[in-house]
Protein backbone atom coordinates (compact mmCIF):
# COMPACT_ATOMS: atom_id res chain seq x y z
CA UNK A 1 0.00 0.00 0.00
CA UNK A 2 3.07 2.29 1.11
CA UNK A 3 4.44 1.66 -2.43
CA UNK A 4 1.68 2.17 -4.56
CA UNK A 5 1.00 5.90 -2.50
CA UNK A 6 4.63 6.42 -3.45
CA UNK A 7 4.27 5.81 -7.08
CA UNK A 8 0.92 7.70 -7.15
CA UNK A 9 2.85 10.92 -5.46
CA UNK A 10 5.72 10.49 -7.70
CA UNK A 11 3.69 9.88 -10.84
CA UNK A 12 2.09 13.33 -9.96
CA UNK A 13 5.17 15.12 -9.38
CA UNK A 14 6.15 14.13 -12.76
CA UNK A 15 2.86 15.42 -14.16
CA UNK A 16 3.47 18.88 -12.83
CA UNK A 17 6.95 18.97 -14.56
CA UNK A 18 5.91 18.06 -17.58
CA UNK A 19 2.82 20.73 -17.44
CA UNK A 20 5.49 23.51 -16.10
CA UNK A 21 8.02 22.60 -19.26
CA UNK A 22 5.18 22.52 -21.35
CA UNK A 23 4.33 25.98 -20.16
CA UNK A 24 7.91 27.47 -20.19
CA UNK A 25 8.10 26.05 -24.04
CA UNK A 26 5.07 27.82 -25.06
CA UNK A 27 6.01 30.71 -23.20
CA UNK A 28 9.41 30.81 -24.74
CA UNK A 29 8.54 30.29 -28.08
CA UNK A 30 5.52 33.51 -27.81
CA UNK A 31 8.50 35.81 -26.22
CA UNK A 32 11.01 34.36 -29.00
CA UNK A 33 8.43 35.17 -31.65
CA UNK A 34 7.38 38.96 -30.57
CA UNK A 35 11.38 39.40 -30.08
CA UNK A 36 11.98 39.11 -33.99
CA UNK A 37 8.68 41.03 -34.61
CA UNK A 38 9.99 44.08 -32.55
CA UNK A 39 13.33 43.85 -34.07
CA UNK A 40 11.87 43.74 -37.40
CA UNK A 41 9.67 46.88 -36.25
CA UNK A 42 13.11 48.80 -35.12
CA UNK A 43 14.17 48.27 -38.29
CA UNK A 44 11.69 49.92 -40.38
CA UNK A 45 11.65 52.20 -37.46
CA UNK A 46 8.59 51.79 -35.95
CA UNK A 47 9.45 52.02 -32.03
CA UNK A 48 6.28 53.11 -31.15
CA UNK A 49 5.17 49.62 -32.22
CA UNK A 50 7.92 47.41 -31.12
CA UNK A 51 8.34 48.29 -27.46
CA UNK A 52 5.25 47.17 -26.14
CA UNK A 53 6.06 43.58 -28.20
CA UNK A 54 9.66 44.03 -26.14
CA UNK A 55 8.13 44.29 -22.91
CA UNK A 56 5.69 41.11 -23.29
CA UNK A 57 8.82 39.43 -24.45
CA UNK A 58 10.73 40.23 -21.51
CA UNK A 59 7.69 39.41 -19.21
CA UNK A 60 7.57 35.66 -20.74
CA UNK A 61 11.03 35.19 -20.78
CA UNK A 62 12.85 37.42 -18.92
CA UNK A 63 16.98 38.08 -20.36
CA UNK A 64 19.56 40.95 -20.18
CA UNK A 65 19.65 40.55 -23.86
CA UNK A 66 16.11 41.42 -24.35
CA UNK A 67 16.11 44.09 -21.43
CA UNK A 68 19.24 46.26 -23.50
CA UNK A 69 16.61 46.14 -26.60
CA UNK A 70 14.11 47.26 -24.89
CA UNK A 71 15.79 49.68 -23.46
CA UNK A 72 17.41 51.00 -26.55
CA UNK A 73 13.41 51.00 -28.28
CA UNK A 74 12.63 53.33 -25.41
CA UNK A 75 15.50 55.63 -25.73
CA UNK A 76 14.47 55.87 -29.88
CA UNK A 77 10.70 56.23 -29.08
CA UNK A 78 11.86 59.67 -26.77
CA UNK A 79 10.46 57.36 -23.47
CA UNK A 80 14.25 58.41 -22.19
CA UNK A 81 12.60 58.11 -18.48
CA UNK A 82 11.64 54.37 -19.91
CA UNK A 83 14.90 53.65 -21.13
CA UNK A 84 17.00 54.89 -18.07
CA UNK A 85 15.01 52.63 -16.05
CA UNK A 86 15.51 49.68 -17.94
CA UNK A 87 18.91 50.17 -18.99
CA UNK A 88 19.79 49.90 -15.12
CA UNK A 89 17.97 47.11 -14.69
CA UNK A 90 19.43 45.43 -17.66
CA UNK A 91 22.75 46.11 -16.26
CA UNK A 92 21.86 44.50 -12.99
CA UNK A 93 20.65 41.38 -14.74
CA UNK A 94 23.54 41.30 -17.02
CA UNK A 95 25.77 41.54 -14.04
CA UNK A 96 23.96 38.72 -12.16
CA UNK A 97 23.81 36.41 -15.10
CA UNK A 98 27.97 37.22 -15.34
CA UNK A 99 27.47 38.81 -18.63
CA UNK A 100 30.16 41.83 -18.07
CA UNK A 101 30.25 43.35 -21.67
CA UNK A 102 26.14 43.69 -21.84
CA UNK A 103 26.40 45.01 -17.96
CA UNK A 104 28.88 47.41 -19.08
CA UNK A 105 27.22 48.76 -22.28
CA UNK A 106 23.99 49.34 -19.78
CA UNK A 107 25.82 50.92 -16.99
CA UNK A 108 27.13 53.37 -19.85
CA UNK A 109 23.76 54.32 -21.53
CA UNK A 110 22.10 55.02 -17.83
CA UNK A 111 24.28 57.36 -17.34
CA UNK A 112 24.49 59.03 -21.04
CA UNK A 113 20.71 59.26 -20.19
CA UNK A 114 20.50 60.48 -16.50
CA UNK A 115 21.83 64.60 -17.65
CA UNK A 116 18.43 64.50 -20.28
CA UNK A 117 15.99 63.11 -18.24
CA UNK A 118 12.90 65.27 -17.96
CA UNK A 119 11.41 65.28 -14.05
CA UNK A 120 7.95 66.19 -12.52
CA UNK A 121 7.80 67.44 -9.04
CA UNK A 122 4.42 67.39 -7.13
CA UNK A 123 4.48 69.89 -4.33
CA UNK A 124 2.28 69.58 -0.70
CA UNK A 125 2.81 73.08 0.83
CA UNK A 126 1.77 72.65 4.11
CA UNK A 127 -1.57 74.27 3.99
CA UNK A 128 -2.69 71.59 1.81
CA UNK A 129 -1.32 68.57 3.50
CA UNK A 130 -3.88 66.96 5.74
CA UNK A 131 -4.58 63.57 7.41
CA UNK A 132 -5.86 61.25 4.20
CA UNK A 133 -4.28 63.37 1.75
CA UNK A 134 -3.42 60.68 -1.24
CA UNK A 135 -1.57 62.16 -4.31
CA UNK A 136 -1.63 60.23 -7.53
CA UNK A 137 0.64 60.49 -10.72
CA UNK A 138 -0.98 58.82 -13.76
CA UNK A 139 -3.05 56.74 -11.33
CA UNK A 140 -0.01 55.56 -9.38
CA UNK A 141 0.50 56.80 -5.91
CA UNK A 142 3.40 59.19 -4.83
CA UNK A 143 3.84 58.36 -1.32
CA UNK A 144 4.61 61.56 1.10
CA UNK A 145 8.25 60.98 0.47
CA UNK A 146 8.05 61.42 -2.89
CA UNK A 147 6.42 64.95 -2.60
CA UNK A 148 8.44 68.04 -4.07
CA UNK A 149 11.13 65.37 -5.42
CA UNK A 150 12.39 65.60 -9.30
CA UNK A 151 10.73 62.16 -10.49
CA UNK A 152 11.95 61.21 -14.08
CA UNK A 153 9.43 61.28 -15.90
CA UNK A 154 9.19 60.75 -20.14
CA UNK A 155 8.14 63.25 -22.40
CA UNK A 156 4.21 64.24 -22.70
CA UNK A 157 1.01 65.05 -20.62
CA UNK A 158 0.51 63.43 -17.32
CA UNK A 159 -2.46 63.85 -14.60
CA UNK A 160 -2.04 64.90 -11.21
CA UNK A 161 -4.83 64.02 -8.64
CA UNK A 162 -5.55 64.85 -4.91
CA UNK A 163 -7.88 63.79 -2.56
CA UNK A 164 -8.93 63.49 1.01
CA UNK A 165 -11.98 62.32 3.15
CA UNK A 166 -14.58 64.88 3.07
CA UNK A 167 -12.68 66.58 0.50
CA UNK A 168 -13.86 67.41 -3.07
CA UNK A 169 -10.37 65.93 -5.48
CA UNK A 170 -8.64 67.82 -7.42
CA UNK A 171 -7.02 67.12 -11.04
CA UNK A 172 -4.12 68.67 -13.23
CA UNK A 173 -2.48 67.99 -15.75
CA UNK A 174 1.11 68.32 -16.17
CA UNK A 175 2.91 69.36 -19.40
CA UNK A 176 6.30 67.93 -19.73
CA UNK A 177 7.80 68.86 -22.82
CA UNK A 178 11.64 67.54 -24.20
CA UNK A 179 14.38 66.44 -22.73
CA UNK A 180 15.98 67.75 -19.15
CA UNK A 181 12.35 69.87 -18.76
CA UNK A 182 11.63 70.66 -15.35
CA UNK A 183 8.15 71.03 -14.24
CA UNK A 184 6.64 71.39 -10.83
CA UNK A 185 2.83 71.26 -10.03
CA UNK A 186 1.71 72.31 -6.48
CA UNK A 187 -1.35 70.91 -4.77
CA UNK A 188 -3.75 73.16 -3.60
CA UNK A 189 -5.66 73.27 -0.46
CA UNK A 190 -8.96 70.98 -1.11
CA UNK A 191 -12.53 72.38 -0.75
CA UNK A 192 -14.58 70.95 1.32
CA UNK A 193 -16.97 68.15 -0.35
CA UNK A 194 -20.96 69.35 0.71
CA UNK A 195 -22.34 66.45 -1.40
CA UNK A 196 -24.35 64.49 0.82
CA UNK A 197 -23.14 61.26 1.43
CA UNK A 198 -24.58 58.51 -0.70
CA UNK A 199 -26.36 55.34 2.25
CA UNK A 200 -24.68 52.34 2.16
CA UNK A 201 -26.40 49.64 0.77
CA UNK A 202 -27.76 47.02 3.25
CA UNK A 203 -25.51 43.91 4.51
CA UNK A 204 -26.42 40.59 2.61
CA UNK A 205 -28.69 39.47 5.04
CA UNK A 206 -30.60 42.19 6.00
CA UNK A 207 -34.23 42.67 5.16
CA UNK A 208 -35.12 45.77 3.62
CA UNK A 209 -36.85 48.72 5.19
CA UNK A 210 -40.47 48.28 6.15
CA UNK A 211 -42.73 49.95 3.60
CA UNK A 212 -44.90 52.21 5.20
CA UNK A 213 -48.13 50.66 5.93
CA UNK A 214 -50.99 51.65 3.59
CA UNK A 215 -53.69 53.94 3.47
CA UNK A 216 -56.67 51.39 4.40
CA UNK A 217 -58.71 50.87 1.13
CA UNK A 218 -62.38 52.40 1.15
CA UNK A 219 -65.19 50.34 2.11
CA UNK A 220 -66.75 48.99 -0.93
CA UNK A 221 -69.97 50.39 -0.24
CA UNK A 222 -69.02 54.10 0.31
CA UNK A 223 -69.85 55.25 -3.15
CA UNK A 224 -73.07 53.23 -3.92
CA UNK A 225 -73.92 54.76 -0.86
CA UNK A 226 -73.26 58.58 -2.04
CA UNK A 227 -74.76 57.76 -5.16
CA UNK A 228 -77.61 56.45 -3.32
CA UNK A 229 -77.85 59.84 -1.21
CA UNK A 230 -77.92 61.87 -4.60
CA UNK A 231 -80.56 59.88 -6.39
CA UNK A 232 -82.59 60.30 -3.60
CA UNK A 233 -81.78 64.39 -3.38
CA UNK A 234 -83.04 64.46 -6.69
CA UNK A 235 -85.68 62.27 -6.45
CA UNK A 236 -86.53 64.96 -3.19
CA UNK A 237 -86.33 67.85 -5.74
CA UNK A 238 -88.70 66.20 -8.08
CA UNK A 239 -91.44 66.25 -5.03
CA UNK A 240 -90.75 69.43 -4.70
CA UNK A 241 -91.49 70.91 -8.00
CA UNK A 242 -94.97 68.40 -7.93
CA UNK A 243 -95.38 70.16 -4.28
CA UNK A 244 -95.21 73.69 -5.83
CA UNK A 245 -97.03 73.03 -9.26
CA UNK A 246 -99.96 71.18 -7.27
CA UNK A 247 -100.59 74.42 -5.27
CA UNK A 248 -100.36 76.63 -8.26
CA UNK A 249 -103.60 73.79 -9.44
CA UNK A 250 -105.17 74.27 -6.66
CA UNK A 251 -104.59 78.03 -6.49
CA UNK A 252 -105.58 78.31 -10.42
CA UNK A 253 -108.60 76.11 -9.75
CA UNK A 254 -110.02 78.62 -6.84
CA UNK A 255 -109.87 81.43 -9.23
CA UNK A 256 -112.32 79.73 -11.57
CA UNK A 257 -115.61 80.07 -9.73
CA UNK A 258 -116.60 83.76 -10.61
CA UNK A 259 -115.72 82.88 -14.16
CA UNK A 260 -117.99 79.77 -14.50
CA UNK A 261 -121.58 79.01 -14.05
CA UNK A 262 -122.01 74.98 -14.15
CA UNK A 263 -120.28 73.54 -17.24
CA UNK A 264 -120.03 77.55 -19.44
CA UNK A 265 -117.11 79.74 -18.86
CA UNK A 266 -116.07 83.06 -19.82
CA UNK A 267 -112.46 83.37 -21.74
CA UNK A 268 -110.74 84.16 -17.99
CA UNK A 269 -112.63 80.77 -16.63
CA UNK A 270 -111.15 78.84 -19.36
CA UNK A 271 -107.99 80.03 -19.42
CA UNK A 272 -108.25 79.46 -15.33
CA UNK A 273 -109.11 76.04 -16.25
CA UNK A 274 -106.29 75.29 -18.61
CA UNK A 275 -103.61 76.91 -16.21
CA UNK A 276 -105.40 74.78 -13.23
CA UNK A 277 -105.32 71.80 -15.94
CA UNK A 278 -101.68 72.13 -16.77
CA UNK A 279 -100.25 72.50 -13.56
CA UNK A 280 -101.89 69.31 -11.87
CA UNK A 281 -99.94 67.46 -14.45
CA UNK A 282 -96.61 68.48 -13.87
CA UNK A 283 -97.56 68.22 -10.14
CA UNK A 284 -98.64 64.44 -10.85
CA UNK A 285 -95.63 63.90 -12.97
CA UNK A 286 -93.24 65.27 -10.57
CA UNK A 287 -94.44 63.53 -7.44
CA UNK A 288 -94.60 60.38 -9.74
CA UNK A 289 -90.92 60.63 -10.63
CA UNK A 290 -89.71 62.17 -7.46
CA UNK A 291 -91.01 59.55 -5.33
CA UNK A 292 -89.46 56.88 -8.16
CA UNK A 293 -86.06 58.50 -8.11
CA UNK A 294 -86.24 59.00 -3.99
CA UNK A 295 -86.79 55.24 -3.37
CA UNK A 296 -84.44 54.17 -5.85
CA UNK A 297 -82.30 56.07 -4.00
CA UNK A 298 -83.29 54.13 -0.45
CA UNK A 299 -82.59 51.19 -1.96
CA UNK A 300 -78.71 51.53 -3.56
CA UNK A 301 -78.46 53.19 0.08
CA UNK A 302 -79.52 50.21 2.05
CA UNK A 303 -78.27 47.11 -0.43
CA UNK A 304 -74.99 48.39 -0.12
CA UNK A 305 -72.10 46.87 1.48
CA UNK A 306 -71.34 47.91 5.11
CA UNK A 307 -68.01 49.12 6.58
CA UNK A 308 -67.29 49.29 9.93
CA UNK A 309 -70.10 49.78 11.94
CA UNK A 310 -71.14 53.31 13.97
CA UNK A 311 -70.46 54.92 10.29
CA UNK A 312 -72.37 56.07 7.15
CA UNK A 313 -75.56 57.49 6.32
CA UNK A 314 -79.59 56.55 7.29
CA UNK A 315 -82.74 57.75 5.17
CA UNK A 316 -85.43 57.08 6.99
CA UNK A 317 -89.10 58.12 6.71
CA UNK A 318 -89.70 60.69 9.55
CA UNK A 319 -92.05 64.33 10.35
CA UNK A 320 -91.34 67.81 11.61
CA UNK A 321 -94.74 68.69 13.11
CA UNK A 322 -97.86 67.81 11.10
CA UNK A 323 -95.13 67.28 7.85
CA UNK A 324 -94.41 64.01 6.18
CA UNK A 325 -90.88 63.88 4.86
CA UNK A 326 -87.39 61.85 4.99
CA UNK A 327 -84.78 62.27 7.89
CA UNK A 328 -81.02 62.07 7.21
CA UNK A 329 -78.71 60.90 10.23
CA UNK A 330 -75.70 59.60 10.84
CA UNK A 331 -71.97 59.70 11.37
CA UNK A 332 -68.57 59.34 8.90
Amino acid sequence: MRRLAAVAVTFAVALSSVAARAQSASDQATAEALFKQARDLMTAGQYHEACPKLAESQRLDPSAGTMLNLATCYEKNGQLASAWVTFKGAATAAQNANEVDRAKLARAKAAELEPKLATLSIVVPPTADEAGLVVKRDGETVGRAGWGAPIPVDPGVHSVEANAPGRRTWQAQAVVEGPAAKVSVEVPPLVEDKTPPVPAPPAPGTPPPAAPPAAPPSSPGSTQRVLGVITGLVGLGGIAVGSVFGLMAKSDQSSVGPHCNGTVCDPTGVGDLSDAHNAATVSTIGFIAGGAVLAGGVVLYLVAPRGSPGTGLVVAPGSAGSVAGLTLRGGW
